[in-house]
Formats: structure tokens, C-alpha cells, sequence
């Protein structure tokens, strides 16, 4: 397996997705609220969650090849994508933290792995056939 630094194009897919979740559903909104302490209503909730999440995957690259920690500032900006497409954006941020330790003990992979992929998922699926059709998935 090789590891790699996703592009902030993945952070600001996912981040989105989270942001339209949260409005969508007071529970998931709670639940990131409680678990990460995100205070909805601050403008910069989405850059400070997204630089833990840059800050994750740099430190899966130094379980991998002993790489040091950069110095790299994420700064979020929101991207159009579908449901689906933030899926998979975080499929791919999951599969490039999936180092040492990580997925055993950092609070923020796990969340993630284990909560909001289902979660997502679990949308897609109960998705009624007229809003799949709309959004280019096959109604059959």
C-alpha cells in the first residue's frame, strides 16, 4: 500500500458534505458538535476541522516512509459535489490515514470510519428514485 497527501479538493468535498449533514439533520449535527467540540455558528469551524484532518494524514505519512510533519495550513473553500462523490473523497482521506495507530486511536479517524461513512451511505441508499435519477445515479 502506498500513502499519499490528499488534496484539498478531498478535505473541501468531504467538509462540505459534513456542512449540508448538519443542517440536514439535527442529530448529526449533535453528534459532531459533542465529539468534536465544533461550534457551528464560528465561519472558520470548517478550515479548524479540516487542518485536523491535513494534520491526520501527514501523521500517517510518518508511520509510512518516517516522513516529518510540514508545515501545511489548510484553509477550506467550498466545492460542488454529490453525495457520492464526498463518499468517495473520504473513502480516500480514510484509506491514506490507515497508518500505525490511527485507525486504532485517533477520536477523529474513528468518527469518521465508523459514524459518517454509514451514515452517508445509509442516505444514499433510502435517496427516493426521483432525486437519484436527478442526480445521475441509475433509478434501477
Amino acid at each position: 500500500m502506498s500513502a499519499f497527501l490528499v488534496g484539498n479538493t478531498t478535505i473541501n468535498k468531504i467538509l462540505t458534505e459534513v456542512k449540508k449533514s448538519a443542517r440536514h439533520s439535527p442529530f448529526f449535527k449533535t453528534k459532531m458538535e459533542e465529539e468534536f467540540l465544533i461550534d457551528f455558528s464560528n465561519p472558520e469551524w470548517q478550515t479548524q476541522l479540516g487542518q485536523k484532518m491535513l494534520d491526520l494524514n501527514q501523521e500517517a505519512l510518518g508511520y509510512r516512509y518516517g516522513d516529518p510533519k510540514q508545515n501545511l495550513t489548510y484553509t477550506f473553500q467550498s466545492v460542488y459535489s454529490t453525495k457520492i462523490e464526498a463518499i468517495k473523497a473520504l473513502q480516500c482521506w480514510l484509506y491514506q490515514g490507515a497508518e500505525g495507530d490511527i485507525p486504532e486511536t485517533a477520536e477523529l479517524y474513528k468518527f469518521f470510519d465508523s459514524y459518517v461513512i454509514a451514515r452517508w451511505t445509509m442516505d444514499v441508499v433510502r435517496q427516493p428514485r426521483s432525486m437519484k435519477k436527478r442526480n445521475g445515479g441509475n433509478p434501477e
